[in-house]
């Protein structure tokens, strides 16, 4: 499909990651409208990266950031963990960050009214 292919081009690019997630705003975009579309794929982002920085903290090679349209987004690790402990850590790492990002955007949300922030949060607390 032309998705398929507009990815694996982007994957074979340095700019994987910014390429991936801008096509992912812009898909989002197409449904939601850009702010949230974009406060959906910034969250998503705060996710992964805490698997990355678990990833990172333990010295496990991990490849680019890649987000996937209507999917959400992957960091693959370069090698496996070494027990189960570590595959845990690593498994728990996005939920933690993602949970913090949440409760921050939620906090904005409540002190300001903002109903955007509150819908983002519940997106949050939800991956």
């Amino acid at each position: 499909s032309k998705s398929k292919s507009i990815l694996v081009a982007l994957k074979l690019t340095k700019f994987a990651s910014l390429g991936s997630m801008l096509l992912t705003v812009g898909a989002y975009t197409t449904i939601y409208g850009f702010p949230y579309a974009a406060g959906m794929v910034g969250l998503i982002l705060v996710h992964e990266s805490g698997h990355a920085l678990t990833m990172r903290h333990l010295n496990v090679p991990f490849s680019p950031m890649i987000f996937i349209p209507f999917m959400g987004a992957a960091v693959a690790m370069k090698r496996p963990p070494r027990d189960a402990y570590e595959e845990a850590l690593i498994a728990l790492g996005g939920p933690v960050l993602g949970t913090a990002g949440s409760l921050a955007v939620w906090g904005v949300g409540l002190s300001t009214g903002s109903q955007l922030c509150l819908a983002l949060a519940d997106f949050a607390f939800m991956i």
